[in-house]
């Protein structure tokens, strides 16, 4: 057996020196030559020191009052969907009046289609753009209240094509 004090194994002290990494001796490969050593003294593409990585830039601070008055408007906002999608299905009831050659049915549906889907589709963009805003730490607080305009707008357009059916 061996005395305890002696050490289990020796390195050589010049394994901890840092050291240039080898260079390739194959310069057929194109990339693994180091041609730092070729060029000309002064040569503006070839750095003299390494570059150091930039610092990340500092995180946003998180607006509660954004976060709280965005949530609140996309409650809203889920009312005037609901709202618009309902009083789109009550756009129907304009074919009433239309008797058996009178009307455009097909303007009439997709009209229809337009006042009751359009709402929904408006809300679900605005809810997946206002998370990523809120996740960059962005202002999301324009998001729903364009939302809000674009449902209206495509209410309006959907009820429009459906009277021009009729």
């Amino acid at each position: 057996m061996s005395d305890p004090k002696d050490p289990v194994f020796r390195m050589d002290p010049s394994t901890f020196r840092v050291q240039e990494p080898p260079r390739a001796e194959h310069a057929d490969v194109p990339g693994e030559t180091d041609t730092a050593s070729e060029a000309p003294e002064g040569d503006p593409t070839q750095p003299e020191a390494p570059v150091a990585p930039r610092p990340r830039k500092p995180r946003r601070p998180l607006r509660w009052a954004d976060l709280i008055v965005s949530i609140v408007l996309f409650l809203l906002l889920a009312a005037a969907a609901v709202t618009a999608s309902i009083f789109g299905a009550f756009l129907t009831f304009a074919s009433d009046s239309c008797s058996a050659t009178g009307c455009n049915f097909n303007v009439m549906t997709i009209g229809i289609w337009v006042a009751v889907l359009s709402p929904w589709v408006v809300f679900l963009v605005a809810l997946a753009g206002s998370i990523v805003m809120i996740v960059l730490r962005r202002i999301s607080l324009w998001i729903p209240i364009t939302a809000f305009v674009l449902i209206v707008a495509l209410w309006l357009i959907g009820a429009v094509l459906v009277w021009a059916g009729t």
